[in-house]
């Protein structure tokens, strides 16, 4: 196995880890306490907004890739080069996802002295 196959495969294994963490992370929270969560999210206001904003171009970006793959499926271009930008796009896809995940772990995070029993 060459170097390019193993930083390849690390990076793989580091994204995938992370698109499952973060939403375990937000449905836990929810689970632990759904009020405190939901209500953080609507006291975090503008973050909330720009997770939602980076949520919203993930699933368009993901539509993109849906409809080119549906064009491909019609063979109307050139498969080598809409393999490659499909392939892209899923990568793109796969980040900003994460990310968005990623501010919403964080937003919905409950801290013990938040929570009055």
């Amino acid at each position: 196995m060459d170097l390019g196959n193993l930083i390849g495969s690390v990076i793989v294994i580091i994204i995938t880890t992370a698109i499952v963490i973060f939403p375990v992370r937000i449905y836990l929270n929810l689970r632990e306490c759904k009020e405190a969560a939901l209500g953080l999210i609507f006291t975090n206001l503008i973050p909330s907004i720009t997770a939602f904003k980076i949520f919203t171009l993930g699933f368009l970006i993901f539509a993109l890739t849906r409809l080119i793959d549906i064009l491909n499926a019609f063979n109307t271009t050139s498969y080598d080069l809409i393999n490659n930008i499909t392939t892209l796009l899923y990568l793109v896809v796969t980040i900003v996802l994460t990310y968005a995940f990623y501010r919403l772990s964080v937003i919905t995070k409950i801290k013990e002295k938040e929570i009055e029993r």
